[in-house]
This record gives C-alpha cells, structure tokens and sequence, in this order.
C-alpha cells in the first residue's frame, strides 16, 4: 500500500436536486449521471487532472495546478449550461494531500467538499487559496463571498466566487433588474465606486458591501438598494454610453468612493465618469450637493471611505473637487511601515489602543448613511415632490392619562434652545477615529460640533478653516496625544494642534471673554510622549488662565459631562411638577407604539407621559429629572429609537442621583429589531430588559409591583 504526499488542487462537483429526482424517477437519474460522467471524464483529463471517483450524485477530481482546475471547472459549467439538462455546484480548494490506491484523504478534500456545498447551482467556490494563486490570471476573474465556519476546519475558511462569461452576463441583467430606490427619482440610494485592483487581492471591497448590506438592514427602517460592479474599470459594461460613461446613466442618491492610494487618478474611467459624473449630476438635481440633516446640521451626499493613507497631492485633489469638504470614515490598518485597509479579523487583534476597530467603523458609515436617508426624507416632504413618509399625529387623552409632549403640569421657565456650537480640534492623525467618536458623543449631549470636514492639507486653508470655526463657538476642546501632530512647512515648530490652541488661547485672553478651552490627555495615548508634545504639554500646563480647564477625565463620557456642567449653567427650571405613579418616557419615533402599551396601563395606574420630540433631548432631560422624583416608578421604553434610548437613561439616572435616586428606572425595548437585545444598561437602582411587544405593559406591572411592596 503506498502513499504519496503531494500539492494539488481538489474538485467536487454535485447534481442539484439529484435525490429528489433519484425519488421521482430512478431510471431517468441513473441516465443523468451516465451523461454527468462523460462530460466530466473527457474535460478533467483535456486538463492534465485525475477523475478520483464518484461520491453518489457528485464527482470528485485532482489536478496538479488551481488554474488547469478552474478551467476545467469553467468548462464542465458551461457544458451543462448548453446540455440545459441539469445544474452543478462546484467546489475547489488547494493544499497537501495524500494519494492512497486511486483514491485521495486530507483536510483539503473536507474543504473542497464544504466549499462546493456553500455553492450556488450553476456557479464555481473556491478557497483563499485557489483564489491567490489566480490573481496573475487576467481571463480568470473571481470575487470574494463570505468568510465561514466549515464543519470540522479549526480556521475560518475566505471563500470566493468565480465569474464565468455566463455569470458575468447573468449579473449584469440582474442589476439592471433591480434598479430601485425609496426615493422614485433615483436608481439607487448609494453608488459604491472603486479602482479593481482594490478588490482583486482579497475582495476587500466585496466584504464591506456584504457587512454593510448588514449593519444597514439593523440601522434603517427602509430596505436601501446598492450599485456595486464588481467588473474591472476598463470592463464594465452596464448602462455604458459611448462615452464609456457609467455614472451618468447611474443616479444615486449616495456616492461613496472607496480612496485608494490610485483612485485619485484623473485619467481614470472611475475617476472620470463615475466621482466626476455625480458630482457634475448632483448639480442639476433638485436635492443637490449637500442635505440638510434633522439635527439641522448638513452633510455632504459623498461620504469617501479611505482604505489607504494617501498622498497629499491627492489630498488637495480631493478638497478642491469636494469643496472644501472631504469628511472620510477611514478602514486604515495604521502601524508603522504598513499602509493596508483594515480587516474585521484585525478587531481581535492586540496592539495599538487608538486604532479604530472595523466593526465601528462599518457602524459609522451606516449611520452617517442613515442620517442622509433621513434628511432626503425631510427634504421630499417638505418639497412635495412624491415622497411619501408616516407622520404621526397627537396623541389622544385617555383617561387617568395626561399625555402631551410636555405635560400641562409641568411648568417650565422657557430658555434659548439654540445648542451651544463647541470647536473640536483637529488632532494628530492617531486619534482621527476617537475625536470622531467625541463629535457623535457631543452632538448627542446638546452641543453643535465645528469643523465638520476633515482636516485641510492646504496650511493657509487650514488655518483660515480654524479660525473662522472658532469664532463661531463658545468653548473649544483639545484632544491630544503623545504625537506633536502634523507640522507647517513654513513652521516646523508648530504643529496643526498646537496653532488651534493657540487660535483658542487669543480670544481666552480677550478682555471679558466668555470663551471657554479645555484640554484633555487621551488616556489611551502612547506611553511615549514625542520631546516635542512634552513640552507643548507643558506649556499648556504653565499657561492655564481663567476659562481654561485641563482635564483628567477617563473617559469620553465623563469628560462632556464635564463640560456640560461648565457651558450649561442656565438650565430651565421646573415647577409643580406632579405625584404619579409611573411615567413614562418615549421618543417621537416610537410613539403609536407607545400609545398602545401606556393605554392599557392607565386603565390600572396614574400615568404621565413623556413624549420626546426631535431637537428637544435638552429641555424634557430638565423635565425628566423633575418629574421622576415625583413618581414611583419611571420608565424609559425603546423600539426603533435604541440610538436616542440607551444615552438618555444613562444621562437621566446620574442625574436624579444615581444610585441614591429615590425612584428606580425601567428601561425596557421591543426584541424587534434584534439589535436591541444589545442595549441593555446596567446600574443600581436601574431594571432592564428586552422583551416581545405584547409583554412590555405585563413586564412594567411586574417591575411596579416590586418597587410598591418593596416600599
């Protein structure tokens, strides 16, 4: 009995539907794979493979390179395709096995045989393996799947998909089918636009459609389509013009360009006719360039996903072609000597605290998506132009229910609800993610954020971008590091942090200035401070004046607290606010929901309602933290606004007190959508679960039941 260890690619293929037909007609199954052998058998040997056998309905092959397997892959498909008989799956995968009596053993043949039964009829899968050794193949072209977990493999298992002639044919009448949008003006609601070659290494590209396609279907209520060609540049031929133009035949309300270290190249077909195209299309649309957003803030309908550091000559390109206002959410792998996108295995890796993790970048990009969505919506209702979106009405009064957005009871000392605009800084390039992170915790606590664009390349933009941002708002905070940050060309010993300080410093030091600066010291910096930071550190420390407070903090949360307390010394005051027995907090969003659970528990309790309403946050937190002293249960309740609930009872409960509050919270949300079943929010005095809607009133009764017997 010999063996033989040695390379080689290993083929599965498969009948679809073989065993029901082998149920319905066994003779004319039989004659299947009579036809099925003869037309593997004559192409598995044209190239140089080795038919092992057959496993029931399927055909296991060898071949001594992954390309001569593909072929004969490629060949075999579309063999069958013109037989129109019946349709295959096929498997492929690379690696060491062991040749024994004509027959084959290994992990690989496991791995081949999972891979072909992930497969779609009529398509070929392929291992990471199969797939690298392909990337010098220009008539051979593949795109990335999935990453899975295959029975019996220890490792997780990249798989890929090749694109035959057929398949690429098929694709394309397919998009062309599902061409849609929410908005009826619209092909698509996002563009996503690419060089090839930053995908053809690894799909990295490919993933981030997969994971976001995910991480939008738990954002956004509205199903969003997504054009993506996964065709190289100089290939693509859906909705072509003679021009070779693609974007202009393609109307999206979204773009998003996928920044490479080539995309910025001003020759290029993706250059040329789809970031140029949309850019010259959005002018004559009546949405154009930018939208207004529901917090009023506005954003730009190009949202750039960077994948490389870049050079700064495209840089510039890009601001001058964006006007200023290229605000990316970067997927960079930063470390020293490496240039390379970020992956989600990276998220389990250990080392640099400050590098963004893919997971919350994916969640970025969703939510800025969502945002967009959201203020198109506004704008198609407010223009009248065919959009159609529900618009809640007022809640009726019900009895033993009083229920406005602020109760009649609760008397309030009206103030300016205009939000306070704070200058967050721009930093060193190591915590570009985290000063993204305190703008969304900023925006949430009340305050209007500036700048809202990336950091300029230009030094005299940057510093005419810095001051006129500064001189519209009244405090500004200094995230640092232990890197001194970018420095001028003109003046190496000042870096673009230091010169924002500065600029913040003079008004400080005007006569009667109210301005306010704060300073914070990352906590996750690096533990080696650059000699240069250290002594900008220093000299902030030796200068600190009135208005200029230099923070401690731990964390993010903690620190706008800080700052809270600080700009927000005139807060409403509250007056005869009313003894109830629970009240009950909901936002707008949430509100016919709301309505059906608290109108079953008015028939059995005195309840006060709360209905939050946009732009309002500010004002019933006041509210809140008046009237839930008063009550004795309080109960904050979530469906679709997880995003707005899980802040607002955090920032409730320290406000009432804490752990010494005399009335316990209930949080509690649906279980639909299920991304709900992560925003659970633990503390003393604090209960919270996630339950069906139809159990939320019997839960709340169970919780007040406690809390009275308790008492």
């Amino acid at each position: 009995m010999s063996q033989i260890r040695q390379l080689a690619a290993i083929m599965f293929t498969d009948i679809v539907g073989y065993t029901t037909l082998m149920g319905n007609d066994e003779q004319k199954a039989f004659e299947l794979l009579r036809k099925n052998r003869g037309i593997h058998k004559p192409i598995i040997d044209e190239f140089g493979g080795k038919f092992i056998k057959e496993l029931g309905d399927g055909v296991m092959a060898s071949f001594p390179s992954v390309s001569n397997a593909v072929y004969a892959a490629i060949k075999i498909q579309q063999l069958c395709s013109d037989a129109n008989v019946y349709k295959l799956r096929i498997g492929i995968h690379q690696g060491e096995v062991i040749f024994e009596d004509e027959d084959v053993f290994g992990d690989v043949v496991n791995i081949a045989a999972r891979i072909q039964a992930l497969a779609a009829p009529e398509s070929i899968f392929v291992s990471e393996s199969v797939q690298r050794d392909l990337t010098n193949k220009n008539d051979i072209r593949s795109e990335f799947f999935k990453i899975e977990n295959l029975k019996n493999v220890k490792e997780p298992v990249k798989v890929y998909r090749i694109l035959s002639a057929s398949s690429i044919s098929s694709s394309n009448q397919t998009t062309a089918i599902e061409k849609s949008s929410i908005i009826p003006e619209y092909d698509y609601d996002i563009h996503i636009s690419f060089r090839f070659n930053d995908n053809k290494y690894d799909g990295w590209v490919s993933e981030l459609v997969t994971k976001l396609k995910q991480e939008l279907s738990a954002t956004c209520k509205d199903k969003l389509s997504i054009y993506f060609d996964i065709n190289p540049e100089d290939e693509k031929k859906k909705f072509l013009q003679e021009d070779g133009s693609v974007s202009s035949k393609i109307k999206s309300l979204i773009f998003i360009p996928i920044i490479s270290q080539t995309y910025c190249d001003v020759n290029s077909l993706v250059w040329k006719n789809e970031f140029k195209g949309f850019l010259n299309g959005v002018l004559n649309e009546k949405i154009g360039r930018t939208i207004k957003l529901l917090n009023d803030n506005v954003a730009s309908r190009v949202i750039p996903v960077k994948i490389h550091d870049i050079d700064m000559e495209d840089i510039k390109l890009l601001e001058s072609e964006l006007s200023g206002g290229l605000r990316s959410i970067d997927f960079i792998f930063r470390e020293d000597g490496v240039n390379r996108p970020l992956l989600p295995i990276d998220d389990d890796k250990l080392g640099n605290p400050n590098r963004p993790m893919y997971r919350n970048q994916i969640n970025k990009l969703a939510n800025a998506i969502k945002d967009i969505i959201s203020g198109a919506k506004l704008f198609q209702k407010e223009n009248s132009f065919g959009y159609t979106a529900f618009s809640p009405t007022a809640t009726k009064i019900v009895p033993n229910v009083v229920s406005t957005s602020l109760s009649s009871s609760l008397k309030v000392q009206m103030i300016d609800r205009s939000r306070p605009n704070i200058f967050l800084a721009w930093t060193s390039n190591d915590l570009k993610e985290k000063r993204e992170e305190m703008a969304i915790i900023l925006q949430k606590a009340g305050f209007n954020v500036l700048p809202n664009i990336d950091c300029p390349a230009d030094d005299e933009v940057f510093k005419a971008k810095t001051i006129e941002a500064i001189k519209q708002c009244v405090c500004s905070l200094h995230i640092l590091s232990g890197e001194f940050g970018r420095r001028f060309e003109s003046e190496e010993n000042i870096s673009f942090p230091q010169f924002q300080f500065l600029e913040a410093k003079k008004i400080i030091d005007g006569t009667d200035s109210e301005f306010n600066s704060f300073i914070w010291v990352h906590p996750e910096a690096s533990e080696t401070i650059k000699p240069a930071q250290q002594e900008f550190i220093k000299y902030i420390r030796n200068n600190i004046t009135k208005n200029m407070m230099f923070s401690n903090s731990a964390g993010p949360m903690q620190l706008v607290d800080d700052i809270r307390v600080v700009m927000m010394k005139e807060e409403v005051e509250i007056f005869d606010s009313k003894d109830t027995d629970i009240f009950f907090i909901f936002n707008q969003q949430d509100e016919l929901e709301a309505k059906e659970i608290t109108d079953r528990l008015s028939l059995e309790y005195p309840i006060e309602i709360m209905n939050i309403m946009p732009d309002g946050e500010d004002q019933y937190r006041e509210v809140s933290s008046q009237q839930i002293p008063k009550s004795k249960l309080a109960v904050v309740y979530f469906k679709y606004a997880a995003d707005w609930a899980l802040p607002f009872i955090k920032q409730i409960w320290k406000e009432v007190g804490g752990a010494s509050s005399p009335t316990p919270l209930f949080f509690i949300g649906e279980d639909d959508p299920r991304s709900n079943f992560a925003r659970i929010f633990k503390a003393p005095k604090v209960v919270s679960t996630i339950v069906p809607k139809e159990e939320v009133p019997a839960e709340v009764k169970k919780v007040y039941t406690t809390v009275v017997n308790l008492k």
